[in-house]
């Protein structure tokens, strides 16, 4: 039994560089602020969210009635969701040494505000916000929207 145990942890810390490469190339911001209820859909899992979250690419960030948060992406844009918000992380790549940029959302309902960071800069055609009604390009540095049910 010792032998079985102790093959099971090599074979752990093994895979741990590879998975911790891959946690790490997926992580695209953090939660910088939070007020209330707030909470990261992530592969069909509910997660609380709290200040220093990390935030990968494809979670849904939900906020509750009262609730509120604001996220600091890896290019320093920053999202703020009011309450009653959902917003999808869909698509983003950062990766100026190979000049490949995306950044699309799709925002479900509620209220949200963007300050572009260095992909505004960069590749400001890269920006995209999906809603359930149109789509919009970002151009600019800030936008607010919101979306009623």
């Amino acid at each position: 039994m010792r032998t079985i145990m102790l093959g099971l942890s090599l074979i752990f810390f093994a895979l741990s560089p590879a998975v911790a490469a891959d946690l790490q190339s997926n992580i695209i911001g953090h939660i910088q602020t939070i007020k209330g209820a707030v909470t990261i859909k992530r592969q069909g899992v509910i997660l609380s969210a709290s200040v220093g979250t990390l935030v990968l690419c494809k979670d849904t960030l939900q906020t509750g009635k009262a609730a509120a948060a604001s996220v600091v992406m890896s290019d320093d844009s920053t999202l703020a969701l009011g309450p009653n918000s959902e917003l999808v992380l869909k698509d983003y790549m950062f990766n100026p040494k190979e000049g490949k940029f995306s950044f699309i959302t799709r925002m479900v309902k509620g209220t949200f505000s963007y300050l572009s960071g260095i992909i505004g800069k960069l590749a400001p055609d890269s920006i995209r916000v999906e809603m359930p009604e149109g789509t919009i390009v970002v151009r600019g540095t800030k936008l607010l929207v919101s979306v009623e049910e």
